[in-house]
């Protein structure tokens, strides 16, 4: 499985976890989350990506066609909060 950057690229107006932006985090292909010392991640907004994250790491096995591949970026349930960027990792 693909492993993942995920990335916190915007805050529309807050974050109640208070990500701010350049804050990362990893998805690795062994199935854990890996966190940079002293950081954390919001278990809301963590729990509204996690089945695109999952998808996201097997992203070679979908249609070309599947919107996946072309998402790069997802929202946390806040519609005012935090903007991720996912990107696979070589």
């Amino acid at each position: 499985m693909k492993e993942l950057k995920v990335e916190v690229v915007g805050v529309k107006e807050r974050c109640g976890a208070k990500h701010k932006v350049g804050d990362i985090f990893f998805i690795r292909g062994e199935g854990t989350i890996e966190i940079p010392e002293r950081k954390k991640v919001c278990v809301y907004a963590l729990n509204s990506i996690f089945p695109f994250l999952t998808t996201k790491q097997r992203e070679d096995e979908l249609p070309h066609d599947d919107w996946i591949s072309e998402t790069e970026t997802l929202c946390c349930p806040d519609p005012k909060g935090v903007v991720f960027k996912i990107t696979p990792l070589p």
